[in-house]
Parts: structure tokens; C-alpha cells; sequence
């Protein structure tokens, strides 16, 4: 297994960018938009690296021997959904799927390290739970990372709806985007509704952006196993070029539409750049 210990400990100092504007009532580590309580003191937490060490009371600490720090009523938490798409088209290659696996991994660590309500869902698989505060961001972590390859034959956009149960003040969907555009449509609809953050991340790998195959092939559908015979020649990985770009333009005109904020990444990028650098370019990460 890959050595994370860099980018765990960049990490500790990320948060996600939510407006916490009817945050969940619970105590976290993110002030809210309820005003005229900062004063009110609500409890004790152990002092974890990256909280205020002026919170620190060292009169607990002279009988504990242990640093607790205070918290006050105005620091509410918030609920994160992330949604991995686990369908057969973001397993094929390898490289793909390993770093969606390190992208959703890497957000559930950056929400439970502010002691943030996590919700995680591998689409399409029977593979969830539900977990708060960071005692458990790192055994959370590697558990995403070290997800195993499981998968039930349906769509992304299909099980999504069936998948989000309970109330969140941001979603976070990751996946390829390449199923029909109609069929997220559809999705984005329901989800619009529900007053909350949406986020769609598109990961695709490189050889899917620019394919490097040419001559007389058989082109396999992961998600249904139908077979095309073709001849990748120059012209060919054009139009194919063309209509993927056209596909993707589509598909962030139709998350902007619908209020959802997109952003694409490839497995070019290294997980370290793609959190400290594109995510924190896009807004998603501070």
C-alpha cells in the first residue's frame, strides 16, 4: 500500500467550504450562522493537531493529564454525503479507480477531522456506513482506500436516488459521468429539491481523454458487456474526441442548471495535487 502519511498530515489543516446555514444542531469544529451564542460554553473535547491550542484548558489538563479544549455552542457540525460511483466503467482501468478510491477517502478524512457527520455510499454495491468525529478519520481512510471490487448491475444515476436517506447539508458525487446525460437529468431533479451543497467530481483517466489504441479492435461495454467491432484510425479518435468533449460540456452545463458545482479531474494527477491544488482552485477544499 501506497505511504499516506504526507498527505494525512496536510490534510489535518483542510476543511470542506460549506455554508452551514441550517447546520445540524450537534457540536463540530465549523461556526455556524446562528448568531449571539459564541460565549456559551457547551463542552469538552480532546485537543487533536490543528485545533486552537489557545482552547486548551489547563486547568482540566493539570487534573487529567490529558489537553481537552473548549467548545462553544456557536461550533455546529454538518453532514457530508459522498456518493462513489462503484459501476463497472470506473473499475476497468486501474488507475482510475484507485484514485477515486484515494478521492473519497481523502474528503471523508478532511470531513471527520473536523469532527464533521460523514455518510459514505460506493454507488451500485451494497458497500455504506455512517461515521462522526475524528477518532475515526483515519481507520475511515484506508478502509475507503482499500475498498474492494464489488458491483450489482445497475447505473450510477439509477441507484443514486434509492442511495441518499437522510438529510445532508452536502453531497459529493464521484464518478466518470458517462452514462447518458438524460438519466442525470433525472437524478439532478430529485436532488435539487433538497436544499444542500451538491458537488459532481468527474474523474476520468487519460486513456479515456485521449485513447492511444489504433488498427482493428473490439470495443467491450463494461456496464453491459456489448461488443463493437471498429478501426481506430486518426479520424476516428477525433470524432471520438469530439463527442466526449461535447458530452462533458453537457454534463457541467446540466449540473450549473441544476445548482450543482462540477469540476474534472484526470489520473494524471497525483491525489496530493488533486486536493491541495484542483479542489482547493475549485472551492471545494480550504
Amino acid at each position: 500500500m501506497k505511504n499516506y502519511h504526507s498527505l494525512l498530515a496536510r490534510m489535518n489543516r483542510k476543511r470542506l467550504q460549506v455554508s452551514t446555514k441550517g447546520a445540524g444542531m450537534q457540536n463540530g469544529r465549523r461556526k455556524s450562522h446562528i448568531h449571539g451564542t459564541s460565549l456559551d460554553f457547551a463542552d469538552y473535547k480532546i485537543y487533536h493537531p490543528g485545533d486552537d491550542i489557545r482552547q486548551i484548558d489547563w486547568n482540566v489538563f493539570g487534573r487529567t493529564n490529558k489537553p481537552y479544549i473548549k467548545r462553544f455552542q456557536d461550533e455546529k457540525e454538518i453532514s457530508v454525503s459522498i456518493f462513489l460511483d462503484g459501476t463497472a466503467s470506473m473499475k476497468q482501468i486501474p488507475s482510475k479507480w484507485e484514485l477515486a478510491r484515494e478521492l473519497a477517502a481523502s474528503l471523508a478524512y478532511i470531513t471527520l477531522s473536523h469532527e464533521d457527520r460523514l455518510s459514505f455510499s460506493v454507488v451500485s454495491t451494497n458497500h455504506s456506513f455512517h461515521r462522526k468525529g475524528s477518532v475515526h478519520n483515519k481507520r475511515t481512510f484506508y478502509e475507503i482506500v482499500d475498498v474492494k471490487e464489488q458491483t450489482i448491475n445497475e447505473s450510477f444515476t439509477q441507484s443514486l436516488s434509492s442511495s441518499i436517506k437522510a438529510p445532508t447539508q452536502m453531497i459529493i458525487l464521484i464518478t466518470d459521468g458517462l452514462e447518458a446525460l438524460p438519466l442525470f437529468e433525472e437524478s439532478f431533479k430529485r436532488l435539487k429539491y433538497r436544499n444542500q451543497q451538491i458537488w459532481l467530481i468527474q474523474l476520468l483517466s487519460e486513456s479515456e481523454i485521449h485513447p492511444n489504441l489504433s488498427g482493428d479492435i473490439q470495443l467491450v461495454d463494461s456496464e453491459n458487456g456489448k461488443t463493437v467491432d471498429v478501426s481506430l484510425n486518426s479520424s476516428i479518435k477525433t470524432l471520438y474526441k469530439k463527442r466526449l468533449d461535447q458530452h462533458n460540456q453537457e454534463l457541467e452545463v446540466l449540473c450549473a442548471t441544476n445548482g450543482i458545482r462540477y469540476c474534472q479531474i484526470s489520473d494524471k494527477l497525483d491525489i496530493q495535487t488533486i486536493i491541495l491544488r484542483e479542489l482547493a482552485f475549485a472551492g471545494l477544499v480550504q
